[in-house]
């Protein structure tokens, strides 16, 4: 009889061992509830696991139990790259928590719809937990947010659905895009500590910081990260060189130029990659690619963030997300600073340019929504309102260091520099705008802009073929979409139109009005596919 090798028994042991001590957590997490049903167990799930997040949560949930003793919260964060599977399995199994995180792009018309609960209603009753703030004890909970939670156009604002016209999540902060800088190597390159204020500047520092860099020799680079970060940058540069573009193109005149808008615009051929506003656009980044850290383009957000906090990366643009964890894991002192703008006098990028882009539109982010199989669903509501009452969201701030949501809550002195920008102009044409397969060949292709032999010709001669196959594609997948849209709020306009009083404000009138406008653009979208096909 063969012997088995004692490292296998040490394997198996090892095994047996995580097995029972993860049994003995579950257990003892949940004993609570076990030995006495009187105790309502809540539990609230997410995807933030920067650091400061859960601490802030955990704080709070703390607050929340000292006033309801029969009560446990429970907070479940859940990795990023397992959420989307983790939370289908949740949600079709029946087992999913009290409470979960949502964003437009995870959870589509239909799941909202089948499982998920519309909050509208309670959003607009008082928030109890705001009893002792005299300006907002007497106004909706809504209200009590700092824009009062104005509805956003789908993909932006993650707590309204535009299509089924309801309410589904109260949020709990705002996020805006930054770029971090070591402030001992920028003041040890250029001899002070300046962030720049114009893109030429920041060209200069990059510049300066590479030479430092040489001369020390030490391993530093000027620009971190991966591609998710550098697209924080790229973002914000297109939307500055293309701003007189966009009203050009904004046939709507609304001051938003939407993903709709952009597709049907280049299938007429009103504007393409050799537009000169678009070109420039794309010659930013040829500007500072060759600053880029080697083979950014297969590194991933962790690595961005390891090189900057272990000195070899200067500068990395990231969302204020971030923020806490860079503040809290730096071992020197870090400042942040906006993307820079271009003037209007740039002798090279200032043709087609207004000045920096407005962050007024920023909407509010993280919020939770009720899932239909709470167990209770009004105590689940309850620690919501709790978690977004100005006492919680000062001391969430506070923890997290990410920016406050609610009217009145101070911005932490750490996140100052996070604070939107009220002021500024309509952000331009962005071909990241045109969304789908259209919107994953920028991703694809970026790297011909980066390098020493980066060039914008070479990456529009590489991708104008693909941009003209793809524009076509995502405009049918949309009118299909669009076909299916229209057919389910059909039904439901019937239902409403038999069940409630019609008028100006009503739930149809506004459901009418949402439908005409998806019946439009679906003719858009047709008309134009007619007009110019495919060549």
């Amino acid at each position: 009889m063969k012997r088995i090798p004692l490292m296998t028994w040490l394997a198996i042991a090892m095994l047996a061992g995580t097995f029972l001590f993860a049994a003995f957590r579950i257990f003892i997490s949940r004993a609570a509830s076990v030995v006495d049903p009187s105790v309502e167990v809540i539990r609230f799930a997410h995807w933030q696991l920067e650091p400061g997040v859960r601490e802030a949560f955990d704080a709070i949930r703390a607050d929340y139990m000292k006033l309801h003793p029969n009560v446990r919260v429970e907070q479940m964060p859940v990795p990023g790259r397992v959420w989307v599977q983790w939370l289908r399995t949740q949600l079709a199994g029946g087992t999913a928590p009290d409470l979960i995180e949502l964003a437009s792009y995870n959870n589509p018309d239909d799941m909202l719809a089948r499982y998920f609960v519309p909050i509208s209603s309670y959003l607009e009753e008082p928030n109890p937990y705001n009893a002792d703030e005299p300006d907002l004890k007497d106004v909706s909970w809504r209200q009590t947010y700092a824009a009062e939670l104005v509805p956003a156009p789908n993909g932006l604002g993650h707590y309204y659905n535009a299509n089924l016209l309801e309410y589904y999540g109260a949020p709990s902060t705002m996020v805006t895009v930054r770029i971090f800088y070591n402030r001992d190597l920028v003041v040890a390159a250029t001899g002070q500590d300046k962030p720049p204020a114009t893109f030429g500047e920041f060209v200069d520092l990059c510049e300066a910081l590479q030479r430092y860099g040489i001369e020390s020799g030490k391993p530093i680079m000027p620009l971190g990260g991966s591609v998710f970060n550098i697209t924080k940058i790229t973002g914000n540069l297109f939307n500055t060189v293309t701003q007189r573009l966009t009203f050009e193109l904004d046939y709507s005149r609304d001051l938003e130029f939407s993903t709709h808008e952009a597709l049907i615009t280049f299938a007429r051929h009103r504007w393409g990659l050799n537009t000169p506003q678009v070109k420039a656009s794309l010659q930013t980044v040829e500007s500072f690619g060759r600053f880029l850290p080697p083979g950014w383009v297969q590194l991933g957000r962790e690595d961005g963030m390891l090189q900057f906090l272990q000195g070899r990366a200067a500068m990395l643009a990231t969302g204020t997300w971030d923020a806490g964890g860079i503040l809290m894991q730096a071992k020197f002192p870090v400042g942040a600073f906006k993307v820079p703008a271009f003037s209007r006098d740039d002798p090279k990028f200032g043709a087609g340019t207004l000045g920096p882009a407005s962050e007024a539109a920023t909407f509010a982010a993280l919020p939770f929504g009720l899932t239909r199989n709470s167990a209770h669903p009004e105590r689940a509501i309850d620690f919501l309102r709790f978690l977004t009452s100005r006492q919680s969201n000062t001391k969430f701030s506070s923890i997290s260091k990410w920016l406050p949501v609610i009217k009145g809550v101070p911005v932490p002195p750490e996140a100052e520099a996070f604070r939107p920008l009220a002021d500024g102009y309509i952000g331009g044409v962005n071909v990241s705008l045109l969304g789908g397969q259209a919107g994953a060949i920028l991703l694809q292709n970026i790297h011909l802009l980066s390098g020493s032999n980066a060039s914008a010709d070479r990456y529009i001669a590489a991708t104008q073929p693909l941009y003209d196959e793809a524009v076509p594609g995502e405009l049918t997948r949309l009118a299909r979409i669009g076909l299916d849209t229209v057919r389910q709020r059909d039904s439901v306009l019937a239902g409403l139109y038999f069940s409630t009083v019609q008028g100006p404000h009503s739930k149809f009138d506004r459901l009418s009005a949402s439908q005409l406008d998806s019946e439009a653009q679906r003719l858009q979208e047709l008309r134009t596919l007619e007009d110019y096909p495919q060549k």
